[in-house]
């Protein structure tokens, strides 16, 4: 298509590899003497894309489309582009053609039900994600994202069937593993495999604050206004566990009673983000039952916000908190509640989280040695437009 082979493929490979500034000035030297090297102006608009500098980056994407109207790739990529700039219908011009000129292209079929999704046509991005998966079936945010939206939408049948099938076609994967679990009736695991927890936070964790802001999230806050009742704020005097921090939005409801505030998370991604709130004293990745027990009596809080929806079983938690406390400290946490008038101890919902009874936590926390102090309701977030119900739960260790 160019002539230039070769150097066009090095620049391609130094860029895939980050090293843009190699990259730009072997795309510059092409199209110095090449000024309609259609591949250089294409890919040098992509490295523009990710130099954030995206008035030239389109630019030189639709300088190259006019010279090769069939490139599919460049009609995607100028779609990322367009989305980037919100363009939303001229997006969704650019992934069409891109489409239409490639029938099977997966890519631009899975930005297109994104794109669709966006733009609450919840048929279409149905549609879209599908070509996706008859396309290239081992496409696992295809799945992911077509299982979801057929949830929101009420159709729990069909995401569960999804599931499966994301299962058959990717066997090990954690997520599906998890969600075909949450579609069944049986074969409930005690707790959600920490894989599939710290993959799924890694995912969320640039959005998380965010994506919980609309939901009115809102137990951190209703977790620090329960343990000022029972603990002394604003002295900076003791020793504070968050158990399962995520971003960190406990940090700063804690830092004030808190001589030492530390917080443990499966997920890197989200601990970065806790990191950049520069609150906490100590930041652990790890499982918050194993910190626990490796930490034996050292806090005189553990605070744990929605984090034990991700437990059926809750008697190891339960136990390694109360070794983790001082005598006369204090356990806070919520789960989701179960429906009251629901048989079991605990269940798993199709959202994947776990739904726990009332008095099945309290036999957890007074079987590891631990005083119920309260066990109220309180709306943990909305869902759907509909609101959550939590057990918001305190607990104190025997002096």
């Amino acid at each position: 298509m160019t002539g230039n082979v070769q150097p066009i493929q090095q620049a391609i490979e130094l860029h895939r590899k980050g090293r843009l500034a190699e990259a730009e000035a072997i795309y510059l030297r092409l199209l110095q003497s090449r000024p309609d090297d259609v591949d250089a102006l294409h890919y040098l608009g992509v490295l523009r894309m990710n130099q954030n500098r995206l008035d030239q980056a389109i630019e030189l994407v639709q300088r190259s489309l006019k010279l090769a109207p069939r490139n599919f790739h460049a009609w995607n990529n100028l779609g990322n582009l367009l989305i980037s700039m919100n363009d939303e219908d001229g997006a969704e011009k650019a992934y069409s053609n891109a489409t239409n000129i490639h029938p099977q292209f997966a890519e631009a079929w899975y930005n297109l039900g994104n794109l669709f999704r966006r733009k609450r046509r919840p048929e279409e991005a149905l549609a879209s994600y599908r070509r996706v998966i008859d396309s290239n079936p081992r496409f696992a945010l295809a799945y992911e994202n077509l299982a979801l939206l057929l949830y929101r939408m009420g159709r729990h049948d069909l995401a569960g069937e999804t599931y499966r099938k994301w299962l058959e076609v990717e066997p090990e994967n954690p997520t599906a593993r998890h969600m075909v679990a949450a579609h069944s009736d049986s074969n409930t695991p005690a707790r959600a495999a920490d894989e599939y927890v710290a993959t799924m936070f890694d995912g969320f964790a640039e959005t998380f604050d965010t994506s919980l802001a609309r939901l009115n999230y809102a137990a951190p806050q209703i977790l620090a206004s329960a343990l000022a009742e029972v603990v002394r704020f604003s002295e900076s005097r003791l020793a504070v566990l968050d158990a399962g921090c995520g971003t960190g939005l406990c940090g700063p409801l804690l830092r004030s009673t808190a001589a030492t505030l530390a917080g443990v998370d499966l997920s890197a991604g989200m601990l970065a983000r806790a990191r950049e709130r520069k609150v906490y004293d100590e930041l652990h990745e790890g499982e918050l039952v194993a910190f626990m027990r490796a930490h034996p009596d050292s806090y005189d809080v553990v605070i744990s916000a929605d984090t034990l929806v991700y437990f059926g079983v809750l008697e190891d938690a339960m136990a390694a908190a109360a070794a983790a406390l001082k005598p006369g400290g204090v356990l806070a946490f919520t789960v989701e509640a179960a429906p009251a008038e629901a048989a079991e101890d605990f269940s798993l919902q199709p959202h994947g989280r776990y739904v726990h009874a009332r008095e099945y936590l309290r036999r957890c926390i007074e079987g590891a040695g631990l005083e119920v102090l309260q066990i109220e309701h309180g709306v943990l977030r909305k869902e759907m437009g509909v609101d959550v119900n939590g057990h918001v739960t305190l607990a104190r260790k025997p002096v």
